[in-house]
């Protein structure tokens, strides 16, 4: 049996869509924001098909409580926004994951939620700790707004015993180049 040499493997899984490691993506979260047609009071089931109002790379999720508009963007009311993409864990050890907003937010990692600061509110804070090996990890957040009474914002904290509390810095976000 011929040996298929590691480097080569490696190749086939990034060139057909496999994992990719951070140093082969590009900086920053892929956020994909949605105009909703009607109130939004918990996370909403956007179907497959629709297509996002805008597009962007964000850099960090470090959106104050703001209005009348989410910033750099024309929406106010009945919106959602997804962000997709990787983390980077500078070492093995227990995280400490905060989303802070208004209204709801999650936070996944490698699928899993992590955090749940869902329903109507203003802006308020959800801490979860989660054991997490040293390397990327797949992470995605989901926000809502409902109605830009008091404002609209997220942001997206991190502390372990080796880290002060701090926004996720940018040097640890990263996603599929499009």
């Amino acid at each position: 049996m011929k040996k298929i040499p590691l480097l080569l493997v490696g190749l086939c899984l990034l060139a057909f869509g496999g994992v990719a490691r951070a140093a082969d993506l590009a900086p920053g979260l892929l956020g994909e924001y949605f105009a909703m047609d009607s109130a939004v009071e918990d996370f909403p089931k956007i179907a497959a098909d629709k297509k996002p109002t805008l597009k962007r790379v964000d850099k960090t999720i470090e959106f104050r409580s703001t209005g009348p508009t989410f910033p750099g963007t024309k929406l106010d009311n009945h919106f959602a926004i997804r962000w997709t993409g990787v983390i980077k864990i500078p070492q093995d050890g227990k995280y400490t994951f905060s989303l802070e907003s208004d209204d709801g937010s999650r936070l996944l990692i490698d699928g899993k939620t992590v955090v749940d600061n869902g329903g109507l509110h203003e802006m308020q804070e959800q801490s979860e700790s989660v054991e997490l090996k040293a390397g990327e990890h797949e992470l995605r957040i989901d926000y809502f707004e409902n109605e830009n009474d008091g404002g609209a914002g997220c942001v997206l904290c991190w502390k372990s015993k080796d880290l002060a509390r701090a926004v996720v810095p940018a040097s640890a976000l990263f996603h599929k180049g499009e």
